[in-house]
C-alpha cells in the first residue's frame, strides 16, 4: 500500500522529532529523509515525499529508490490531489495520504485513500524507528 507524504507538513507538525527552523531546513528535509530510510527497512509499501517550494529546495539531491521517492514540487497539495486522481478508483483505498492539512486530509477521504494525521505517523515511525 503506497504512502505519499507532504514532507513540510510532516516535519513542521507539533509532533515531530526534527528541528525546523528556516536556516536549518534543508537540514531538516534530509533527516526526514534518513529517518524513512530506516522506516523502509522493516517495509515495503512504497513511500512517495513531496516537498513543495518556490525555489530552493527543488533542487534537493537525492537518489530515488524503489522504496522511497522525493518529490521537489511547486505546490505539494496539488501533487497529492493528482496522484489520488490519477490512481485508478479501486486502488486508491490501497494509498494512505500523511497530512495533518484538513484540506488534503478530507479529499484523500473523499476519494476513498486512506488519511493518516501527522502525529500517528510519527507515533508509527517513532515505533520502528527508535527516534
Amino acid at each position: 500500500m503506497p504512502i505519499i507524504i507532504d514532507g513540510w507538513n510532516l516535519i513542521r507538525d507539533h509532533s515531530s522529532d526534527i528541528s525546523d527552523d528556516e536556516t536549518e531546513s534543508l537540514e531538516s528535509a534530509k533527516a526526514l529523509i534518513s529517518c524513512l530510510n530506516d522506516f523502509q527497512e522493516s517495509h515495503n509499501d512504497p513511500i512517495v515525499l513531496v516537498f513543495d517550494s518556490t525555489h530552493e529546495y527543488l533542487d534537493m539531491h537525492y537518489e530515488n529508490t524503489l522504496k522511497l521517492k522525493i518529490v521537489p514540487s511547486r505546490d505539494a497539495d496539488r501533487y497529492i490531489k493528482k496522484f489520488i486522481e490519477n490512481t485508478p478508483e479501486k486502488q486508491r483505498r490501497n494509498i494512505r495520504v500523511v497530512s495533518s492539512d484538513k484540506e488534503i486530509y478530507f479529499f484523500a477521504k473523499s476519494y476513498s485513500a486512506v488519511p493518516i494525521k501527522c502525529d500517528a505517523f510519527w507515533r508509527k515511525l517513532r515505533s520502528y524507528t527508535g527516534i
